[in-house]
């Protein structure tokens, strides 16, 4: 029963976070991490043209998203659904969860042909309900870029990293 609430949150936080244009053959972890600070910044800032356009053809199918204002429903859906998740799994009452965009750090595992495939590693700082500081976790992101646009993010793991945490894995 846990395991399928962290499924949940796996799938939840895929959806919370979405695309921006792909570094060329050769790209250098530098280039990676840059595109993913753009793309996590436009859905901070709910500029969801920009981060629709970033997202190949093959992930707006899987994630069932065909405009800009799908992508927006399907991004508030996924943080209510987090948000639940904590609640439900870890019985925080939580606010809200967002990406520290100064934590995002990507790094290519391989490239070529226009392909690049790699691991992004960011923050995710959970606000909960109430007075106290927000908990942090770190999330570890599988991804895959092709022809200059997102096609696979996958999450691989999820740690509480909060002082004060004993690093909780998900």
């Amino acid at each position: 029963m846990k395991s399928r609430g962290w499924a949940s949150v796996g799938l939840a936080l895929l959806l919370v976070v979405s695309g921006v244009e792909a570094a060329p053959p050769g790209a250098t972890d530098g280039e990676l991490t840059a595109l993913f600070v753009r793309y996590y910044s436009a859905l901070k800032k709910e500029r969801w043209d920009e981060a629709f356009g970033l997202l190949h053809e093959r992930l707006k199918q899987s994630l069932q998203v065909q405009n800009p204002h799908d992508l927006a429903v399907r991004n508030y859906g996924a943080q209510h659904d987090l948000i639940q998740a904590f609640k439900d799994f870890d019985h925080i009452e939580v606010v809200k969860a967002e990406v520290d965009l100064t934590s995002i750090k990507g790094t290519v595992t391989a490239s070529g042909d226009g392909n690049v495939a790699g691991k992004l590693v960011y923050d995710l700082i959970v606000f909960r309900a109430g007075p106290g500081r927000p908990l942090m976790y770190r999330v570890i992101m599988d991804v895959g870029l092709e022809k200059d646009r997102i096609i696979r993010l996958t999450q691989a793991s999820m740690a509480r990293i909060d002082p004060g945490s004993r690093g909780d894995v998900m």
